[in-house]
């Protein structure tokens, strides 16, 4: 993408061809046919106010609709002014994101009463720089909190015997993989492949305050010391 004083400068599309340009064109007629006709744009000092994401062209003073620009730079040479201007790169390619853990308390009775660590990993892969960017404060620190978060929330409930099932885990992740495509898809522009809940283990938790809060998962097998001979 390509910043200009902290604006994201949209280009025109190099090919715009068929049905998009005949889809295009309608609308734009339809623009100029609701505010007036044609000798709304043309004459002097007349300025109407166009539809969000409209401009006029240069050289007609005629609407031209957003969908000729885009935010995203395509291949080519482009004049670029240093210190004023700021290119933002980033990769298209399929990522795998590790969330780490969190714990989760079962529903047993309080004599059977356990912690759950539960760990997962997430499959993505970005499909609009703009709206990651722009939509988002760091969209993989948000995409791993906003996950951890909608995790949490859909393994509360469930017993220690529930977490043996492949059936509960399969569910935990179709569930997660919906409500996170609901959020990080339309509005961030991140396309999620899949879910995967790589852990799930009984633990004990022992919380450490240093300079804010660490969580540390010690396994309730418990291990005999060596005995001395």
């Amino acid at each position: 993408m390509y910043f200009r004083k902290g604006i994201v400068k949209a280009r025109p599309k190099r090919k715009l061809s068929g049905k998009d340009l005949e889809d295009i064109v309608g609308e734009e007629r339809k623009v100029i046919s609701d505010f007036g006709g044609y000798s709304s744009f043309v004459i002097p000092f007349s300025c109407p106010a166009l539809p969000k994401g409209y401009k006029r062209s240069f050289w007609t003073g005629l609407p031209r609709s957003p969908r000729r620009y885009d935010k995203v730079l395509h291949p080519g040479m482009y004049f670029f002014i240093p210190f004023i201007d700021k290119l933002v790169m980033d990769y298209k390619q399929e990522r795998v994101l590790n969330l780490g853990y969190i714990s989760t308390p079962t529903s047993d009775s309080n004599s059977d009463s356990r912690v759950v660590a539960v760990s997962c990993n997430i499959r993505y892969e970005l499909m609009d720089l703009y709206r990651a960017y722009t939509a988002i404060h760091d969209y993989e620190a948000s995409l791993r909190d906003h996950t951890l978060s909608i995790l949490a929330k859909h393994c509360r409930g469930k017993s220690y015997d529930d977490w043996k099932s492949p059936e509960v885990v399969k569910q935990v992740e179709t569930s997660v993989l919906e409500e996170l495509r609901e959020v990080v898809t339309g509005k961030w522009g991140l396309h999620i492949h899949n879910v995967y809940i790589t852990d799930n283990i009984a633990c004990g938790m022992q919380r450490l305050v240093h300079e804010g809060t660490a969580v540390s998962i010690k396994n309730e097998i418990k291990q005999e010391e060596p005995s001395l001979i």
